[in-house]
């Protein structure tokens, strides 16, 4: 019998409609995905019975709440990644008859998308199906390098089981999907590139989570429960002026900008519109050249304004379903 590779698995996607209720199998009905990793994964409680019985035996052993939860990392694709984005903020506003422009924001009042996922391990013909799938989180860094950019998505959920057979038989592929180089990645403060910045890292949490008190009968979860907002982050620049000393001393808002771009018809463009850096100091630790990171936190949207503003640019017309 053959040895499972992760080069040889397939991740299938598609919005769900109904929480507790997976999508069915479906020729064409479901996204494929290119992954890096695939770590959510199903858990389920253990442990021994209390009840005194006038020994020393451990109590019978107790199956207790079954849970849904973990994170994939996924190239920045950039026709791919809207389908992520949308699982996050919801579907976006489009415009443009090709290349298209996808306008995605944080709501104030966000519904939750939801999706089923289907696994299908090639070598042993051996497929599980999630359902009620929701994210959790995005964290993304821009650094230069030589490495295509990646995505890390965190997510949480309901069930996972063993399915008979795959998904989908011939799931639909974002055909053109380029993936940008860290080093095409700039960062924007204010307006005008970040000279001396050499990482910036964000992090846009939804707060969402499965919800295991609520009383419905199961071992699993009853539903997925709303959260709060929040976007945070980090910056590692070096030390060239005290521009950025002064701003988190000050208190000052700054507006930050992450892009992404490999031609006029495909880009990415995160928009922070106000953020406040955490007060530190500028460390001396050798004879390098001296740098310093600064955390930072996004502030309450004024009026009009908004949290996160992400501005994608490609070949995809829309973020349905494939069929």
């Amino acid at each position: 019998m053959p040895n499972a590779r992760g080069d040889r698995a397939k991740l299938f996607s598609r919005r769900q409609t109904t929480f507790g209720t997976a999508e069915s199998a479906g020729a064409g009905a479901f996204y494929t995905l290119p992954f890096y990793s695939y770590n959510v994964t199903p858990s389920g409680e253990l442990s021994n019975d209390e009840a005194i019985r006038g020994d020393s035996f451990p109590g019978d052993a107790v199956h207790g709440l079954r849970n849904l939860a973990g994170a994939l990392v996924v190239p920045m694709g950039l026709d791919s990644i809207g389908w992520w984005l949308a699982q996050l903020l919801g579907l976006p506003t489009t415009t443009g008859t090709g290349p298209y422009t996808h306008a995605f924001v944080a709501a104030a009042n966000p519904g939750i998308l939801l999706a089923t996922h289907g696994i299908t391990h090639n070598d042993l013909s051996t497929h599980f199906t999630q359902d009620s799938l929701a994210a959790q989180s995005i964290e993304i860094t821009g650094a230069k390098n030589g490495q295509r950019q990646r995505v890390t998505l965190n997510m949480v959920g309901r069930e996972e089981i063993k399915a008979g057979t795959t998904l989908d038989t011939s799931p639909v592929a974002f055909a053109d999907d380029p993936v940008p180089v860290g080093f095409q990645g700039l960062l924007s403060i204010d307006g005008s590139e970040a000279a001396g910045v050499t990482q910036a890292n964000l992090t846009l949490a939804t707060g969402r989570e499965a919800d295991q008190e609520a009383m419905n009968g199961l071992a699993t979860a009853s539903d997925i429960q709303p959260g709060m907002w929040d976007l945070s982050g980090s910056l590692t620049a070096r030390f060239r002026d005290t521009g950025l000393y002064d701003a988190a001393s000050a208190g000052t808002a700054i507006a930050l900008s992450l892009a992404w771009q490999i031609s006029a018809n495909y880009s990415l463009t995160i928009a922070l519109p106000s953020v406040t850096l955490e007060r530190t100091g500028i460390p001396i630790e050798g004879r390098d050249v001296i740098s310093s990171s600064f955390n930072w936190r996004a502030n309450r949207p004024a009026t009009g304004d908004e949290l996160i503003e992400v501005t994608l640019i490609n070949a995809t017309s829309d973020y349905a379903n494939a069929s």
